[in-house]
């Protein structure tokens, strides 16, 4: 709700997102059909995009950290024009369509703030 006011944060702060979080509260750790789409409109404008999905029940991994295979992924979401929760075919190729990311690691030393639009 209200995105204007991420953007006006973003601006002033001279910040650009590099990817987004969500939470599957009481599903497991993977990319919906719904949220390759939505992580499409951020790896296109920034190929090291990524996608953090939380999921606190989920008693094998709680967070994931992931990106669309590329250019395989990428071009199996670029090509669907469906809607909501589908199925999506393999790439031609037999790779994935979204995959864990090997080029982020976590700091648990970094310092951070979160800014609570509510």
């Amino acid at each position: 709700m209200n995105e204007e006011e991420i953007y006006d944060v973003q601006d002033k702060r001279s910040l650009f997102p590099l990817g987004w979080i969500h939470t599957h509260p009481s599903q497991n750790c993977f990319m919906s059909s719904v949220d390759l789409h939505t992580h499409y409109s951020y790896q296109v404008m920034l190929p090291e995009a990524i996608a953090i999905v939380m999921a606190p029940t989920d008693t094998t991994k709680t967070y994931g950290i992931f990106h669309l295979s590329d250019p395989s992924g990428v071009n199996v979401i670029k090509q669907c024009q469906q809607r909501g929760f589908h199925p999506h075919e393999e790439p031609p190729d037999g790779s994935p369509i979204y995959e864990h990311c090997s080029h982020v690691y976590i700091n648990s030393n970094l310092r951070y703030d979160v800014i609570d639009l509510r």
